[in-house]
C-alpha cells in the first residue's frame, strides 16, 4: 500500500504508468514539430489525430470536432467568449451559482463590461430547476453554460433536457464536463450540447491538456488565433500530452466503464463506515444522482479545515472543496448557494479514484473517528 492516500481526485489524478509510458518517447526520440511537412514531424502528427478519434469516440462526436487546448479553464473561457462574438448584439448568458471558478470569473467579467448574467439557484441538495431555467430566458439570451456534473458535492446535472430547452429556443449550450468524462457515458449529439470541455488531468492523463469540442455547424472563433488545430487554437501541439490523453481515454474505452462499479462500491462503502461508527453527520449534494467516487461529509461541531489538516499529519488527503478556490478563505460558492448550515456543519470531500483500495478506506474511518471524538470532547 502507499504511504500516502490520496482521496482527492476530483481535484487531480496520479498519471496512469500505460500512460506515463506512452508519452515519454516523444519528449526525447521523437520530438519533431508535428507541423512539419518531413516524416519525423508528420508521424507525430498522425498519433495526433489516433487521439483525437479517441476524444470524438469517447463522447460520440466527428474528429473535426475536437480542438486540442493547455486546460480545460481553457476551454471553458474559449467556448463563452466565442459565444458572444458570435452573437454581439445578444448580451444575456446563463449559467448556474454552482459552476467552476472559470466559468464563474468569465461570468464576472462579462457582467462588468454589460452583459447581463442570470444564475440559476439551487436547492438544499445542490438540485436546479429546469422551470427556473425557461423563465430566464429572453430575447438577448445567447448562451446556456451548465456543468455537467458538480466537483465539490458530486451532482449529475439533467443536460439532457437543458439541451432540448436550449435547442427549442435556438440558444447556444456549452457544458463543463470536466468531472464527469470517465464516470458518465457522454454523447454529444444526444445531449444537444454545442461546445464542451474536458480536461486530461482529471482521468489520470498529465496536467497541461485539455479539449474544446465545438459542433461542426455552429460559428466559432479562436481565443488563440494561429494555424494550429485547423485555425482554431494557435500554438504547436503538446504532442506528448495530446498522445497521453488519447491513451488514458483508450482505458476508459477498453474499460467500458467498469471501474466506476469499484469506486461507487469505495464511496458507498466509506459512508456506510461512518454512519455507523459516527453520529450527527450530514452527507451533502443529490444522493440519488451523483458522481460514482464523490462524498461530501460535514461532522457536526469539526471544521473541516482543522480536520483537513490532522488528517494531513496521518499522509492522508481529502480537501474541502474545490482546488481551484483553497487559497480563498471563503466557504465553498457551491455549499453556500445551496444555503446550508455550515457554522456547524462543514464537509470535507473524499473523491476516490483508480488506485484507491477498501484498506486505505479503513485506515481511513480508524483516523477519522479518533479525531472527530477528539474534537467533540474538546467542545
Amino acid at each position: 500500500m502507499n504511504l500516502n492516500i490520496y482521496f482527492d481526485n476530483n481535484a487531480t489524478t496520479k498519471c496512469d504508468e500505460e500512460v506515463l509510458n506512452t508519452m515519454l518517447p516523444y519528449f526525447n526520440n521523437q520530438y519533431g514539430n508535428p507541423s512539419s511537412i518531413y516524416s519525423f514531424g508528420k508521424d507525430i502528427k498522425n498519433e495526433i489525430t489516433k487521439a483525437r478519434k479517441k476524444v470524438a469516440e469517447l463522447i460520440n462526436a466527428d474528429e473535426s470536432e475536437i480542438i486540442f487546448t493547455s486546460c480545460a479553464s481553457e476551454s471553458n473561457v474559449t467556448a463563452i467568449m466565442s459565444a458572444i462574438r458570435n452573437n454581439p448584439t445578444k448580451k444575456h448568458i446563463i449559467t448556474t451559482s454552482v459552476e467552476h471558478a472559470s466559468i464563474l470569473e468569465t461570468m464576472n467579467y462579462l457582467k462588468s463590461i454589460g452583459y447581463k448574467i442570470t444564475y440559476l439557484s439551487v436547492d438544499e441538495q445542490g438540485k436546479i430547476d429546469l422551470q427556473e431555467l425557461e423563465d430566464s430566458i429572453d430575447e438577448a439570451t445567447c448562451l446556456i453554460t451548465v456543468m455537467m456534473a458538480n466537483n465539490e458535492i458530486g451532482n449529475i446535472y439533467p443536460i439532457k433536457e437543458i439541451g432540448k430547452i436550449a435547442k427549442k429556443h435556438n440558444i447556444l449550450f456549452h457544458c463543463d464536463s470536466v468531472q464527469a468524462v470517465g464516470k458518465i457515458k457522454i454523447d454529444v449529439r444526444d445531449l444537444n450540447i454545442d461546445t464542451l470541455s474536458l480536461s486530461g488531468h482529471k482521468i489520470n492523463a498529465p496536467k497541461g491538456i485539455g479539449v474544446l469540442y465545438v459542433k461542426n455547424q455552429i460559428p466559432f472563433t479562436p481565443l488563440v488565433f494561429g494555424h494550429q488545430e485547423k485555425n482554431r487554437r494557435g500554438g504547436t501541439e503538446n504532442a506528448a500530452y495530446i498522445i497521453g490523453l488519447g491513451k488514458a481515454i483508450d482505458l476508459i474505452l477498453k474499460d467500458n466503464y467498469q471501474l466506476n462499479n469499484y469506486l461507487k462500491d469505495l464511496r458507498d462503502y466509506l459512508e456506510d463506515q461512518i454512519r455507523k461508527n459516527i453520529d450527527d453527520i450530514i452527507i451533502y449534494g443529490d444522493l440519488n444522482n451523483r458522481l460514482p467516487n464523490t462524498s461530501s461529509i460535514a461532522f457536526k461541531g469539526v471544521k473541516a479545515e482543522e480536520l483537513m489538516l490532522i488528517l494531513e499529519s496521518f499522509n492522508i488527503y481529502v480537501s474541502t472543496g474545490s482546488a481551484c478556490n483553497s487559497e480563498t478563505k471563503e466557504p465553498s460558492h457551491v455549499l453556500k448557494a445551496c444555503n446550508v448550515d455550515l457554522n456547524n456543519y462543514s464537509p470535507i470531500r473524499v473523491s476516490f479514484g483508480k488506485y484507491n483500495t477498501k484498506e486505505e478506506v479503513d485506515i481511513f474511518v480508524k483516523k477519522l473517528i479518533s479525531i472527530v471524538n477528539m474534537f467533540r470532547k474538546r467542545g
